[in-house]
């Protein structure tokens, strides 16, 4: 490992001095090889590093089953059934739990089938990705005593939120990786370079829904850090 990231501040809990390795912000299993060179990586601790990689390892299992992306389409069919072979307790959970439901989406409503999701597991990897690509691109470690709130949006919230991201900002980021498998903006505040907005669409923007709420679902991640508690606004 480079020495660049080994002794130094791990961007996720805080701690000077104990990284052990160099972490990629976005899990690499979320693209295929040939587009894993670009992800950015920061510094870890190994404890954050193998938390982050129990949330990873269930994520990269399920969001594929509601992906829009002909890409992350072909990955359901090549290396989700790998990492489900892997992992016969979740094969098993979503084998017992997937069900028939009508979903509404652009107006349109029809029969779909769904899957039990956890997610709780969403919220915290993106807000542990937050703190990693506010780290690698603004070059802050956002304080712990910060709130770092992710998850899909309320729909009275996206328009403030969205409102936040386009206003003047210290520094911006626009990126996409994988040929738009994972998409992302983020901004800076100008008066407190800890306070940062972003904004998630992955695999074309997955279709995050419940089957006991059949309605339109929002598909687009959204993750703030601030000095107060701000979950009110995430749909979690």
């Amino acid at each position: 490992m480079s020495k660049k990231f080994k002794g130094k501040i791990c961007v996720y809990c805080g701690v000077e001095g104990i990284s052990e390795t160099a972490d990629h912000v976005i899990a690499r299993e979320f693209m295929p090889v040939a587009h894993r060179d670009s992800i950015p990586k920061v510094a870890a601790c190994g404890p954050c590093n193998n938390a982050k990689s129990q949330l990873e390892h269930y994520l990269v299992a399920v969001l594929p089953f509601g992906s829009r992306h002909p890409t992350a389409s072909v990955m359901l069919d090549t290396e989700v059934p790998r990492r489900l072979a892997g992992n016969r307790r979740l094969h098993r959970d979503l084998a017992a739990g997937h069900q028939e439901a009508w979903l509404t989406e652009n107006g349109i409503t029809q029969r779909t089938i769904t899957l039990p999701f956890h997610g709780e597991k969403l919220d915290a990897l993106f807000a542990l990705m937050t703190r990693g690509l506010a780290a690698h691109h603004f070059g802050v470690v956002i304080p712990k005593d910060y709130f770092i709130g992710a998850g899909t949006l309320a729909s009275v919230a996206e328009p403030l939120m969205t409102s936040l991201l386009t206003m003047n900002a210290r520094a911006k980021v626009t990126r996409s990786l994988g040929d738009g498998l994972i998409n992302y903006d983020g901004a800076q505040a100008t008066d407190d370079p800890h306070l940062t907005v972003w904004r998630y669409r992955v695999y074309g923007g997955v279709t995050l829904s419940d089957a006991d709420s059949p309605a339109e679902m929002p598909d687009t991640i959204w993750a703030s850090s601030s000095r107060l508690r701000s979950q009110s606004v995430f749909s979690l």
